[in-house]
């Protein structure tokens, strides 16, 4: 189920957070392991990122029904009963 529409800025950056890094990661990794040029490992693991894009979606949904669970934090300074 996908976030409310209050948050939908909030779920976007969080996927877009979430697929740079595995797109930086990847492209390092691959770099690293097999050896071929920026260009390739770039292009690989831009491959792999969209291949990936459901799984990523799935974590985003699974932190915000987390943070949803908790509801509303308290105000700092306020009584907390």
């Amino acid at each position: 189920m996908r976030t409310a529409p209050r948050r939908h800025l909030s779920y976007a950056s969080l996927v877009l957070l979430l697929a740079a890094d595995l797109l930086a990661l990847g492209a390092l990794v691959l770099n690293q392991w097999l050896e071929i040029g920026p260009g390739w490992s770039w292009l690989l693991a831009a491959g792999a990122t969209a291949a990936l894009m459901p799984a990523l979606l799935w974590l985003a949904d699974r932190v915000f029904a987390a943070a949803r669970a908790f509801g509303n934090v308290t105000i700092s300074g306020g009584t907390i009963p």
